[in-house]
C-alpha cells in the first residue's frame, strides 16, 4: 500500500510516498481502507519536531490523524465493527506511528465511529478531529446558555467549528479573524468579530467567561485581562506550564487555564453528530487534494491562513 512517511523527526525533506505492507490489525484494532483524510497542523508539527518530548514510538512514521473509510477486517476482541462498515475518526498521532495518510490504517477501536448515512467520506474526515476538539474546548470552558465566549482563530479548522458549537449551546460568541473572513464567521453564528490585524490584543474587549484559543497566541497577561474572575482560558496547544504550573495556580481562584489532550469520547462524538444531523453544524473544506499533493497541503497549512480544512483523498 502507499503511505506518506518520514524517517527523521525535524526534517520534512525526507517526507514522501512509500510502498509498504498493509498492516495486520492487532487485538482491539480495526483495519480501515482509508478513502479520505484531512490535514491538521499537529500532523506536520510532529514531523517537524515541535513535540519531541511527548512523541512516542520513534520513526519511521506515517503522517496523518483524521480518517474516513471502510472497515476491511478487525482484530481479536473487536465485536462492534465488521467488514463493510463505513467509519471515521482520528488516531493519537503522538503515540501511534501508523498514521492515516495511507491506503490502509490499523486503528484502535475506541477511536473509530460509525459514519451517518448522509455524511460523505470527505466531510467526515474533515470533521473528526476538529469537531471533537471543538466540543472538548467548550466542555472544558464550561460554555453553555448565556456564556460570553471569545474564539481566537475563528476561521481555522478548530475555530470555525468551535464558533458553531458555542452558538448551538446558546452562548454569545465573539470571534477573531481577518476582516475578509468576518462574513464567513458571522454566517456560522458569531455575534461579533474582531479584526486581529487592525486591533491589537491589548485593545480587545474583556469580560469573557471563556476564551477558546485555537491559534494559540494570546499572552498570559492578555488572558487575564480578557477573562472575568474564575473564567476559563483553554488552549489547543498546551505548554509545559499548562500541566505543571497552571493546575496549582487554578486552585487560587483566579482565571482558570487549561489545555487539551484529545482522547476518544463517545459523548463528545454524539453531541457533534447531533448538531450535524440537525443542520446546525458544517465543516468548511477549503480544498480537496490527492495524496500525492500532500506537500502542497502542508505548505498551505503552514501559512496559517486556511479557511476550514484541507482534505486528502486516498
Amino acid at each position: 500500500m502507499l503511505a506518506l512517511r518520514y524517517h527523521s523527526i525535524g526534517d520534512l525533506a525526507g517526507l514522501g510516498l512509500e510502498d509498504i505492507p498493509v498492516p495486520v490489525p492487532k487485538a482491539g484494532e480495526v483495519l480501515v481502507r482509508i478513502h479520505a483524510a484531512s490535514l491538521n497542523p499537529v500532523d506536520w508539527k510532529i514531523a517537524s519536531g515541535s513535540f519531541r518530548l511527548i512523541v512516542r514510538g520513534g520513526v519511521p512514521r506515517t503522517m496523518g490523524s483524521d480518517f474516513a473509510g471502510e472497515v476491511t477486517s478487525v482484530g481479536p476482541g473487536v465485536t462492534t465493527f465488521a467488514a463493510g462498515d463505513r467509519v471515521f475518526g482520528f488516531i493519537d498521532p503522538f503515540r501511534q506511528t501508523g498514521g492515516t495518510f495511507a491506503e490502509f490504517a490499523a486503528i484502535p477501536h475506541a477511536f473509530v465511529h460509525r459514519m451517518p448515512v448522509d455524511l460523505g467520506y470527505e466531510d467526515a474526515a474533515a470533521l473528526a478531529c476538529v469537531g471533537a476538539t471543538a466540543v472538548t474546548l467548550c466542555d472544558i470552558g464550561r460554555v453553555g446558555t448565556g456564556s460570553n465566549v471569545l474564539v481566537n482563530g475563528a476561521s481555522g479548522g478548530v475555530g470555525h467549528v468551535a464558533v458553531q458549537i458555542a452558538h448551538a449551546r446558546g452562548a454569545k460568541v465573539t470571534a477573531t479573524a481577518s476582516a475578509a473572513r468576518h462574513e464567513f464567521i458571522r454566517s456560522l453564528g458569531a455575534n461579533s468579530c474582531i479584526d486581529y490585524r487592525a486591533e491589537p490584543m491589548q485593545g480587545w474587549p474583556g469580560g469573557f467567561g471563556a476564551v477558546l484559543d485555537c491559534v494559540p497566541n494570546i499572552p498570559r497577561a492578555v488572558q487575564r485581562r480578557l477573562l472575568v474572575r474564575g473564567g476559563h482560558y483553554v488552549t489547543t496547544v498546551p505548554s509545559a506550564a499548562t500541566f505543571i504550573v497552571d493546575p496549582l495556580r487554578n486552585r487560587l481562584g483566579g482565571i482558570q487555564r487549561h489545555g487539551i489532550m484529545l482522547r476518544p469520547n463517545a459523548g463528545v462524538m454524539k453531541e457533534l453528530l447531533g448538531y450535524v444531523a440537525q443542520g446546525r453544524l458544517r465543516c468548511a473544506i477549503e480544498s480537496v487534494l490527492p495524496l500525492r499533493r500532500a506537500r502542497d497541503a502542508i505548505e498551505r497549512s503552514r501559512t496559517g491562513r486556511v479557511q476550514g480544512k484541507i482534505v486528502l483523498v486516498i
